[in-house]
């Protein structure tokens, strides 16, 4: 997130031009940098001592959010998200990993913070904010004296005589926290910033500048949610607070508010592509620049995406340990969308076999990262890092070991071909995984295919199925759509039986993550049903 100093650069500068739009609120960049010197001025004064000051938040985006972030990174204090749709059990392990002094959260996901065990720890100063839906709720009472273990307010915060704009001394460490499919937290670590470059090398590839406005689409628990919004707030640009789910409401931003740029999740990007209003967007928007990740893309979104917007859709890979790894712009996007991209400046990426040592274009093996951006370890961890030799004159470097699989192909780009998260996961014998992985990627490129997922599942007494869950791209397309996917299972993994099931839409987190539980809740019922029928039909054959 942004610092005072440079907001108040802006503030100087551009006094009146807006820097954060949250709802009906517009706040100008005089205003931002008042805010933030004042809430930093209070958090300075109430930090608890004895050890060095970390935070962490459990709450919805919101311009309080943004402003408390700002002070925290104008302090020098690492603030960390924690993903509000976790387990209390996997909340508790994020924040006896991070340690924090200060924990950040609003009165629609303290239960949460209950359930953890972290709402009344000793020696953490709990910071409260409103939040989305708050708006009508009984304010809270103003407590002045956070020493004394009651919780310190927002708009207390807020009222601070005292500005600061130093930092207060302590080592310099980011952390965040990564999570697996099981929804299993990871402390990641980071001991030098490199947003000063890599914002250099966006402006560079970009042209972004002042006159940008972003919306932002991402819960900020997520490393790059405040990892964008940070470059255009970096600029004196304009950063919107968009919802997660009204898309209808998400449309009439883009064009109001005249957006320019913005990360969206691909089920996101899916769901607006799907929403009527969205159909004049290429006419009435600014739109210039769409980045989307986490998963392959299909045909579908890939089309209509050039057809909705323009040729503005990017395509990137990357990690919470990692940072930002390749990027496919539009033209080799509509000719290629199951790559993942070319590297960016000053990344390397390397296939290595079992040994680690370097693949040629073409083969299949582990991918690793070699790059300014990555952690330096995990919360209980070192990094899992090799040193590799590429033979290009650079010398063995160290790279880290991803939890993918892939190939780069003679143009030097990325394609994933296995990984060890999701509901397909990749494991070391290899040879069906990759099919797998080949069969979801396949499956994406239908072009009656709007979204699907592929989950390998044991039924009891039964033994391992393919549960393929699809939605298809218009209702009167989905006999179509199941014969082609019935069809390329067939073909693809004869050796395991696969039930297709048309359903209407597949879950999602607000980060882009299958709510695997939820689905399966939703279609094993009829995938018992099929293997019933199935097993009664085939003692109805005649010897």
């Amino acid at each position: 997130m942004i610092k005072l100093q440079d907001a108040l650069r802006h503030a100087a500068e551009r006094p009146d031009h807006v820097a954060l739009v949250d709802g009906g609120r517009r706040i100008t960049w005089s205003e931002l940098a008042d805010e933030i010197a004042k809430v930093a001025g209070g958090l300075a004064a109430v930090l608890p001592g004895g050890r060095p000051a970390r935070a962490a938040f459990l709450c919805c985006n919101g311009w309080e959010l943004v402003v408390t972030m700002a002070a925290f990174e104008t302090l020098g204090v690492s603030v960390t998200g924690l993903d509000f749709e976790a387990t209390p059990e996997a909340t508790a392990d994020a924040l006896a990993q991070l340690r924090p002094t200060v924990v950040v959260s609003s009165k629609l996901h303290r239960p949460l913070l209950i359930a953890a065990g972290w709402a009344d720890r000793e020696g953490v100063l709990q910071v409260h904010l409103h939040g989305v839906g708050e708006e009508l709720a009984a304010p809270e009472p103003v407590v002045p004296d956070p020493q004394a273990g009651e919780p310190v307010h927002y708009s207390t915060l807020a009222a601070a005589q005292t500005a600061v704009t130093a930092q207060i001394s302590q080592p310099y460490e980011h952390f965040a926290v990564s999570y697996d499919v099981a929804g299993n937290p990871r402390l990641v670590v980071r001991r030098r910033s490199f947003e000063a470059r890599r914002l250099a090398e966006l402006v560079d590839e970009f042209a972004f500048d002042e006159d940008d406005t972003y919306l932002v689409t991402v819960p900020m628990y997520h490393a790059s949610s405040p990892g964008w919004a940070r470059v255009f707030f970096a600029l004196g640009g304009t950063v919107v607070l968009g919802p997660y789910h009204d898309l209808a409401e998400m449309c009439r931003l883009i064009t109001d508010e005249g957006v320019t740029a913005t990360l969206m999740v691909p089920p996101v990007l899916s769901r607006l592509l799907a929403h009527p209003a969205s159909a004049e967007l290429r006419q009435t928007s600014r739109l210039r620049f769409l980045l989307t990740g986490g998963q392959h893309l299909n045909r579908w979104i890939v089309n209509e995406a050039w057809d909705r917007f323009g040729p503005v859709l990017h395509h990137y890979y990357g990690s919470t340990e990692t940072g930002l790894v390749t990027l496919l712009g539009p033209d080799e996007l509509a000719l290629s969308p199951c790559r993942s991209g070319r590297a960016m400046p000053g990344i390397g990426i390397a296939v290595l076999d079992a040994e680690h040592r370097p693949l040629p274009p073409g083969a299949r093996g582990r991918v690793a990262v070699a790059s300014y951006q990555l952690m330096d370890a995990y919360g209980d961890a070192p990094a899992p890092s090799v040193l590799v030799d590429l033979s290009d004159g650079q010398g063995p470097r160290p790279f880290l070991l991803t939890g993918d699989d892939g190939v780069i192909d003679y143009e030097g780009r990325l394609e994933l071909t296995g990984r060890t998260s999701g509901a397909v996961r990749a494991r070391a014998d290899g040879d069906h995984d990759s099919a797998f992985f080949g069969l979801e990627t396949e499956l994406l490129d239908q072009p009656a295919v709007r979204d699907l997922a592929v989950l390998r599942v044991t039924v009891p007494d039964h033994g391992p199925v393919l549960a393929v869950p699809f939605v298809p791209v218009a209702r009167d397309l989905e006999a179509s759509a199941y014969r082609a996917v019935s069809a390329v299972c067939a073909r693809r993994v004869p050796w395991i039986s696969a039930h297709v099931i048309a359903v209407d839409a597949i879950p999602y987190s607000p980060t882009g993550t299958i709510r695997t539980g939820e689905l399966l809740t939703e279609i094993m019922p009829l995938v018992n049903l099929y293997i019933h029928l199935d097993k009664q039909s085939a003692t109805e054959i005649p010897a």
